[in-house]
């Protein structure tokens, strides 16, 4: 099945044809006709539809529903650890952002982008281990896959965060690029040090030495290719020695150095112009690897291109370039020496090459909106493109502009943001993670949250009530009451009227809590298959509601009762009788309820001491009366003696208090 553009702009087709995906059904799993839908998330279902409709039933048991999904990198097992550490420093950079505005943070900012590249080289430490342990192919090569991903995305960010993040002294990048290529591309090392360590005469038999010196000299690792020159056989010839001083009196740019950038200019010249006469002179034409070196260092491009084809990128040489032909070079002055190097010749990159390529060329000409667009094309779901625009907008470093002008980076960030949380919501335990990077964008952030938040599947309290708590965070109203509600109706439909009505206070929903009070006071009661006098329910919850009660009349007859009860065990007749009368007077308890009240009052009419006053048992009278259908036989004919004595008494002793 072709799921194709169709359904896109006319304007929009021809990049969209590009990237048709076709998906393979299973055999003969649709006869009819096919119709598809979209789910929440990247999810759709394709189902069949049938084509007439028929009063007779159709046989469908050979049609079956489709779920198609993305596959997504970031809900890997050994990847969630990146997902919630960067989470952290992502929170910690807005803060840092806040005090930012009326203070220099940059120093913080730069602390946290390291944190962000720290976290990355503990996912593919993890991910190499992995790969390692693995012996199913398929899986091993998945997980090199992510390996080459990471490695990219670790490599890109550095190289932003020194040309955009780090405050660079006098701006002269130099030094910190090349310490980039040698950590991210490090030719050569491996052997260099095997040789060093050896620390044999005549190590130039070593297959691989003469690639090594150059490798160290294109990297600017200068004073290891004058160790390496030192082990060779030939070391105390002239032309030797002469190379060897060339290297040693290189003069190196420093910011601290006490010298002014022209000075440095033209003792630099000075030395590359001795260089020059040396190597004009011809002396070093019977040994054409020191020629080489020569010519290298004093920056001739076809050095450059005939070592090219030893390295895989051309950004492997940059450093070496802007070393030994503008040493003083400043960031905005990259560009230049990238499409130098870019020139060089050499085969076609490899397909995972061409990517970085692309975005390292973007970096150094400056060009960051190019640069967010190449990597969203890195398959890692928006992890990248997310956190790196966020902190180059933070920085203040990032400035987007469309067609008319206008200024969209903030547009831009939060599209992004939005996006990755929304991508974390679909996730079943990382869906919290996605909430706070939505909270991060007010108000369209709060918006999705809210409405994401009401679909996450709630199936356990201990579910609901972490959910109800990140709502609560974000003051998310509606959230905490939709899933109070839902928790409360299922465990009033199961007959448990104790945890619909906690669940009914948290939320604070009136109609849930009169519901609930009712089904505890019908259970109470005996009603509808009940026994009676059964506890009632929540009795602590009732007893500590407090103003919560006002929420339904149901509910506030409900936590009267309990305090009745309360005072009644605790042998505080008097208290107890006073508010049972209340209660009684008040009519505000339902029409089955008033059996068990008045019946309620036999034992305090019948206790040692009168209780009731005699205008309270004229109210109890008056209303047995009234409530005759509720009350019959030999109960009401028992109330009304315990009545008649209980005034009988009370008259009594008016009399005798008279």
């Amino acid at each position: 099945m072709n799921i194709g553009p169709n359904v896109f702009s006319s304007a929009s087709r021809t990049t969209l044809e590009k990237n048709v995906k076709t998906f393979v059904l299973p055999d003969k799993c649709f006869e009819n006709r096919v119709a598809c839908t979209w789910r929440c998330g990247n999810k759709f279902t394709i189902y069949p539809r049938s084509q007439t409709v028929s009063k007779t039933p159709v046989d469908t048991t050979g049609d079956r529903i489709v779920n198609i999904c993305q596959d997504i990198l970031l809900f890997t097992p050994i990847l969630r650890k990146l997902v919630n550490e960067s989470n952290g420093t992502y929170l910690s950079l807005q803060k840092a952002a806040e005090t930012a505005k009326t203070s220099d943070n940059q120093v913080e900012f730069l602390k946290l982008s390291r944190q962000y590249r720290s976290i990355i080289r503990v996912c593919i430490e993890s991910l190499q281990e992995a790969a390692a342990k693995e012996s199913d192919g398929i899986e091993k090569n998945s997980l090199m896959s992510y390996i080459t991903i990471f490695y990219s995305i670790e490599c890109i960010w550095h190289l932003c965060e020194i040309l955009y993040v780090d405050s660079i002294p006098g701006d002269i990048v130099l030094p910190f690029l090349l310490e980039w290529i040698r950590f991210h591309f490090p030719c050569h090392e491996q052997v260099a040090a095997q040789v060093l360590e050896a620390c044999e005469q005549g190590s130039e038999d070593h297959p691989q030495y003469w690639d090594t010196v150059i490798g160290m000299i294109v990297q600017g690792r200068v004073d290891v290719a004058r160790a390496l020159l030192k082990l060779h056989s030939l070391a105390d010839i002239n032309e030797f020695k002469l190379v060897d001083n060339a290297l040693r009196t290189m003069p190196v740019y420093s910011v601290y150095g006490g010298i002014s950038t022209g000075e440095f200019t033209i003792t630099w010249k000075h030395w590359q112009a001795e260089c020059r006469s040396k190597l004009s002179g011809r002396s070093l034409a019977s040994q054409p690897k020191l020629e080489l070196i020569m010519r290298l260092i004093i920056g001739e491009y076809s050095a450059f291109e005939s070592i090219r084809d030893n390295y895989v990128s051309w950004f492997d040489l940059l450093g070496g370039w802007v070393l030994y032909t503008a040493p003083w070079t400043r960031r905005r002055e990259l560009g230049a020496a990238a499409a130098a190097c870019a020139a060089l010749r050499s085969a076609q990159p490899p397909a995972a090459r061409r990517l970085l390529d692309h975005l390292v060329r973007a970096l150094l000409d400056g060009d960051l909106h190019q640069v967010i667009h190449e990597i969203q094309q890195i398959s890692d779901n928006g992890w990248f493109a997310t956190h790196l625009t966020d902190i180059l907008y933070q920085c203040g470093k990032l400035k987007i502009f469309d067609k008319h002008q206008t200024n969209v980076t903030a547009r831009l960030r939060d599209s992004l943001v939005l996006e990755y949380g929304c991508l974390l919501m679909e996730h079943k335990s990382l869906w919290s993670v996605g909430l706070s990077y939505l909270a991060t964008c007010p108000p369209e952030g709060l918006r999705r949250a809210e409405l994401m938040l009401e679909r996450v599947p709630v199936h356990t309290n201990a579910k609901a009530l972490r959910v109800i708590a990140e709502a609560k965070k974000y003051g998310l109203s509606g959230v905490v009451q939709s899933v109070c509600r839902a928790a409360g109706a299922r465990r009033l439909a199961a007959g448990r009227a104790g945890a619909a009505l906690g669940w009914a206070l948290r939320g604070r929903c009136g109609r849930l809590c009169a519901r609930a009070a009712d089904a505890a006071l019908r259970g109470y009661c005996g009603y509808s298959g009940y026994s009676g006098g059964r506890p009632l329910p929540a009795r602590d919850l009732l007893l500590s509601a407090g103003p919560e009660l006002l929420r339904a009349d149901r509910l506030l007859f409900l936590g009267k009762y309990c305090d009745f009860h309360r005072l009644y065990k605790n042998r505080e007749f008097k208290k107890a009788a006073k508010l049972l009368v209340s209660l009684i007077t008040s009519k505000i308890a339902p029409e089955y309820f008033w059996e068990t009240l008045l019946l309620d009052t036999l034992p305090l009419l019948e206790s040692e001491e009168a209780v009731f006053s005699s205008s309270d048992t004229f109210e109890i009278m008056l209303c047995l009366e009234l409530r005759s259908k509720e009350l019959t036989g030999e109960k009401a004919d028992l109330l009304r003696l315990a009545l008649a004595r209980n005034l009988a008494r009370t008259c009594l002793e008016d009399v005798e208090d008279e």
